[in-house]
């Protein structure tokens, strides 16, 4: 065979493959035909040609099951029809389709679909709606849409908005791993049952407000925009563990009717739970905060804050909060503590009711030093001062043991130094001016000395001479009142 013969063969293979490949084309007025005549359409694999458009069809149902699988369907209106059986159009790519206001009967599968314009407003799916690694292009709407049973949009990705606004889900509903690349619209949503977000990503802002939100899991979920759930109720257990807010996180006034799980979370910006409600046990154990966390007038009956950390500069902002149950140790968020004096004596409270001596005491000793650094020079900022020097606002009895090892050193290198006591082999009977008294005493015996006038009274066989007579009257009086602290500082502290 020539070389020109093997080559005509070589094209007319290539040739017959290209066609056998090619996609099989079918106008769109055929399949119309077929529906209005109540027979059922089943393609697999083809391309529509022309608009697919449904609105003029006569009394605006579909009676028979339309199957329309790994088809390209560049036009498509379904506009308030109703499908009266399933609806299947998995692995279908459209270009601008709508089915605003459409209601189906039976299941509605979109499982793999891709749409580059896309409208499901006012929709109402009673059977489970299947849109499982769907691809929307641009926007899409699925506000007032009403779902039945069961609504899955596992690992779909929304490339523009996608608008859930006053939907409603009366049954489960999947988000798993679904990706929000624009603004995510879900306020006043009611989710009355239980709604799985994990591992999603919101790259725009999530807009959850005033929504109602029934077992709600946002675990390892991705905010990278802000995340609002401002006015949102929460029943059941509401999981964002491990989720991390890459902006500002909003739950003012949202309420947690149940246990709150914020455990491992991490919060890269403000979190702001003011005037929140938690009404069952919130957790943050584990969590990180990059920002302040306001709990500004927020009611909690029960905050587990072990483990927390909370960035350099961090403010944890508890200003006119309730909180019946606080657990977080005093050093885990010293330095963050907002200063509010209310605040900071609940937590007092909270400590004592715990049984947390330490933390009670050194939560206190905080609050005594930023309330005497607030005051003005007077005598209120002067008893404070002494206070704090001498016994640590009454929390501190190591305060007064140094100072009393302090007078009691520094009136024996007085005593010493001086040569201000002398000691005689046997008790003086007369004036120490006319009485011999030879042996002046050593640093050890000055020591001792100043130690026991400090206790009680000095040795008989010790006696001070000249202006040291009243330093010892001074070292006495001064260690009555500092043993006086001592002891009731103790007592304060052991007997609790």
């Amino acid at each position: 065979m020539s070389w020109q013969s093997q080559a005509l063969v070589v094209v007319l293979l290539l040739a017959a493959a290209s066609l056998g490949g090619a996609q099989q084309t079918l106008p769109a007025q055929q399949i119309l035909s077929q529906i209005a005549a109540g027979q059922p359409v089943h393609y697999d694999g083809i391309a529509i040609t022309g608009d697919l458009d449904l609105s003029t069809l006569s009394g605006q149902q579909i009676p028979a099951a339309i199957v329309l699988v790994n088809c390209t369907i560049p036009d498509a209106s379904f506009d308030g029809i109703t499908f009266e059986q399933e609806a299947l159009f998995w692995g279908s790519s459209f270009g601008n389709a709508s089915f605003n206001k459409a209601t189906f009967s039976g299941r509605a599968d979109f499982v793999n679909a891709s749409f580059h314009q896309a409208g499901f407003a006012g929709s109402v799916f009673h059977q489970p709606a299947l849109f499982d690694g769907v691809l929307f292009e641009n926007d899409v709407s699925f506000a007032d849409a009403s779902f039945g049973l069961d609504a899955f949009f596992n690992a779909a990705r929304f490339l523009g908005r996608a608008d859930f606004n006053y939907s409603d889900f009366d049954s489960y509903s999947y988000f798993r791993g679904a990706e929000f690349a624009g603004d995510a619209f879900f306020s006043d949503v009611d989710l009355s049952a239980a709604a799985d977000f994990s591992a999603a990503t919101f790259s725009g802002e999530a807009n959850f407000i005033r929504s109602r939100l029934n077992e709600p899991y946002f675990g390892e979920v991705l905010f990278a925009g802000p995340a609002q759930f401002g006015l949102a109720r929460f029943t059941g257990l509401s999981s964002f563990g491990g989720a991390v807010f890459a902006n500002e996180a909003g739950f003012g006034l949202a309420r947690f009717s149940d246990a709150a799980y914020f455990s491992g979370a991490r919060f890269q910006e403000l979190a702001l739970f003011g005037l929140c409600r938690f009404e069952g046990i919130a957790t943050f154990q584990e969590a990180r905060f990059e920002g302040d966390l306001n709990f500004k007038a927020a009611t909690i009956t029960s905050l587990l804050f072990e483990g927390a950390e909370l960035h350099e500069g961090s403010r944890l902002i508890l200003n006119d909060t309730e909180i019946n149950l606080f657990r977080a140790h005093w050093d885990e968020i010293q330095g963050h503590v907002a200063w509010q004096p209310g605040a900071y004596l609940a937590l007092v409270e909270n400590y004592r009711r715990l049984g947390w001596s330490k933390d009670e005491d050194d939560c206190y000793y905080q609050y005594r030093r930023l309330n005497q650094a607030g005051k003005g020079w007077g005598w209120s900022k002067i008893i404070d001062v002494l206070a704090w020097v001498s016994c640590g606002y009454g929390v501190r009895p190591s305060y007064a043991v140094a100072w009393s090892l302090l007078a009691i050193l520094t009136f024996g290198l007085l005593y010493w130094m001086g040569d201000g006591i002398r000691r005689s082999s046997k008790p003086l009977s007369g004036p120490v001016e006319v009485d011999s008294i030879p042996e002046r005493v050593s640093l050890r015996n000055s020591l001792f000395f100043s130690t026991m006038i400090f206790l009680s009274r000095g040795p008989i066989d010790f006696l001070p001479i000249g202006r040291y007579r009243y330093y010892v009257i001074l070292e006495g009086i001064l260690g009555w009142l500092l043993l006086a602290l001592f002891l009731v500082t103790l007592g304060r502290v052991m007997i609790r």
